[in-house]
């Protein structure tokens, strides 16, 4: 079969003279390009090249003690911001090759489409709306919460019914205010609702007595307790739970190299946890392995390939920031936080390793 031209694929009549044709192509050409949408710069190069261009990953995050914070001499340190550190280990062999910027909830998934962050994480819930409607998707879970409420210890309150008439504060624009909307609304719970712009000027409302309640994820919860010198043994988490949170990072919808990265090097962790491989053992262990446990320790040369990444990338994130239960025991683990769903299936929790193959 005889192939048509280019210009009459796109719109040009056939049988014209050469010199209408060339006219009306320039015409169609002219129209396609004022008609369709500009491609997003940030996607004009993939993600994986523009962190490699800057030797930097950029992470999105929030400020939660144990999850994203700063420590004493000015490093970022937490369960999110170790999750940064993998990726950067990952792709450009050093895990500190990252930096993180404190970014709302609200305006994290634009600064993702504009290219502004390469990553988002902290407290961000996987949502149908966020993963199909905002330009952003979820490459993993790496943990599963649930919305609770805080309150003082002699405020009176200790189940739903005792939410009546309180005033709670909640962070605008996440899941917790469309939860805590749904539910008050579901249990014909009247109160006042106080939306503040972040999760560090929830709790400070709330620390100043502005609320008697505060909402939001219950490991947030109770790391706030466990950390802030009003909370300690003052502020109780009821056992209330009004919903599912699966929380993980967040990476544009453009380019799907960088999702694949993403979600394999979290996998990696758990897969590392579910063969034994940690800190300290991954760096002596050269006898020859097979199957996944080959391809963890770098032994298989085509390990990476599909994902632009040479065979050790895996090694390097077991190595320089560990495995699953490393990561959550040396960030959480202190702030009174237990494994629970984030433990491995066969373990009871919800945690799977996807097949490495």
């Amino acid at each position: 079969m005889k192939t048509q031209p280019a210009a009459y694929l796109i719109g040009c009549a056939p049988r014209t003279s050469i010199g209408a044709l060339t006219t009306l192509c320039a015409l169609a050409l002219l129209l396609c390009t004022l008609v369709l949408p500009p491609r997003n710069a940030a996607a004009a190069s993939s993600t994986l090249e523009r962190v490699r261009k800057a030797g930097l990953v950029t992470c999105g995050v929030d400020a939660t003690p144990g999850f994203s914070s700063i420590d004493t001499v000015g490093n970022p340190v937490g369960f999110d911001v170790d999750f940064c550190r993998a990726i950067a280990a990952a792709v450009l062999g050093d895990a500190n090759a990252i930096e993180t910027r404190r970014v709302s909830t609200a305006s994290k998934f634009e600064a993702l489409v504009r290219g502004e962050i390469d990553v988002a994480l902290g407290m961000t819930t996987v949502t149908l709306s966020r993963d199909s409607t905002l330009g952003t998707v979820f490459p993993a879970v790496i943990f599963y919460d649930g919305q609770g409420f805080m309150t003082w210890a002699d405020s009176g309150i200790s189940t739903k019914n005792d939410l009546q008439g309180q005033t709670i504060c909640v962070q605008q624009g996440t899941t917790s205010a469309g939860n805590l909307a749904e539910f008050l609304a579901r249990e014909r719970i009247t109160a006042r609702i106080i939306d503040a712009p972040n999760s560090q000027e929830k709790i400070n409302a709330f620390a100043q007595r502005r609320c008697s309640v505060v909402t939001g994820d219950r490991s947030e919860l109770a790391v706030q307790a466990a950390t802030l010198e009003p909370g300690k043994g003052q502020w109780p988490i009821l056992p209330l739970v009004i919903s599912s949170e699966p929380l993980g990072p967040v990476v544009a919808a453009d380019d799907w190299q960088w999702f694949s990265i993403v979600r394999w090097v979290v996998n990696s962790t758990i897969a590392a946890e579910s063969l034994g491989l940690n800190q300290s053992n991954t760096p002596i262990l050269t006898a020859p392995s097979d199957g996944e446990r080959a391809r963890l320790l770098g032994q298989d040369p085509s390990f990476g390939q599909g994902l632009g990444l040479d065979p050790e990338w895996a090694r390097r994130v077991i190595i320089q920031v560990g495995a699953y239960d490393e990561i959550f025991t040396r960030n959480l683990a202190p702030l009174g936080l237990h494994r629970d769903a984030n433990a491995l299936a066969r373990d009871g929790g919800l945690l799977i390793p996807l097949p490495l193959r």
